[in-house]
């Protein structure tokens, strides 16, 4: 657990002890009520810090420590205390343990490790569509783990779309990137460089030049979310003469 979260839930236990102290004080049926209040500012004290509790056990804890050491106080500071304020982290605890269940039945799941992903980063991959984590996400493929290893192709096999943001095939050459002759693959010159790539590496590359950084224009939709300056190449690039 990082220094961060951990002071916060200090903080936190801090502030519900003192919260249940002054509960008791005022009289024994508003402490005992006040579990409840406990379980609810607990969870609210945790999210306004930004703090993911992932274990359900944690989250009960927090409430139900704080109220057992708020209670306790009141019961070795004062000889006449109902025994009633007892009930106070009872109900903390399953006050907590239902508002932590009910949280965790509505969460979302990443679509490959089925973790609940909770407040956390999420991915819509734009070649399967599935919602996954930070964890099961290759930022520097802009895919999920899944269709990085399966080789998931986003961009259409139609010979006729690729005519239309490329231009022809290339019938002499190499692809620059995995170095397949223009007989064994289908290269594609880019627009703005001329340099060619096989359309695997451009569909690897989510569409973009290797070289100059420009990009196909006809980006699927889920893609250009993640597709920065699509179609604008850096300054430095250059068509190269041709003969």
């Amino acid at each position: 657990m990082k220094i961060r979260a951990l002071a916060s839930i200090l903080a936190c236990c801090f502030f519900l002890v003192l919260l249940q102290l002054l509960a008791a004080f005022i009289g024994p049926v508003v402490g005992t009520f006040c579990g409840v209040a406990l379980a609810f500012a607990s969870l609210g004290i945790l999210k306004f810090f930004q703090v993911e509790v992932e274990q359900i056990w944690l989250a009960a804890v927090i409430p139900t420590g704080s109220s057992i050491v708020g209670v306790a106080l009141v019961f070795f500071s004062r000889a006449d205390v109902a025994p009633l304020l007892w009930l106070a982290p009872l109900l903390a605890c399953a006050v907590a343990l239902g508002i932590v269940g009910i949280q965790r039945m509505n969460s979302k799941r990443c679509g490959l490790c089925n973790s609940r992903l909770g407040s956390g980063v999420t991915f819509n991959c734009p070649r399967c569509q599935l919602l996954v984590c930070d964890s099961c996400w290759v930022f520097e493929r802009t895919r999920c783990q899944l269709c990085e290893q399966n080789k998931v192709p986003i961009f259409t096999p139609d010979g006729r779309w690729w005519d239309k943001q490329l231009g022809p095939r290339t019938a002499h050459g190499r692809c620059q990137l995995c170095m397949t002759p223009a007989e064994e693959a289908d290269l594609r010159p880019c627009r703005h460089c001329g340099r060619p790539q096989c359309r695997d590496c451009w569909d690897a590359n989510n569409g973009q030049c290797s070289r100059c950084q420009w990009t196909i224009e006809d980006l699927p939709e889920a893609l250009q979310a993640y597709t920065v300056g699509a179609a604008t190449p850096v300054k430095d690039a250059h068509v190269p003469a041709r003969g």
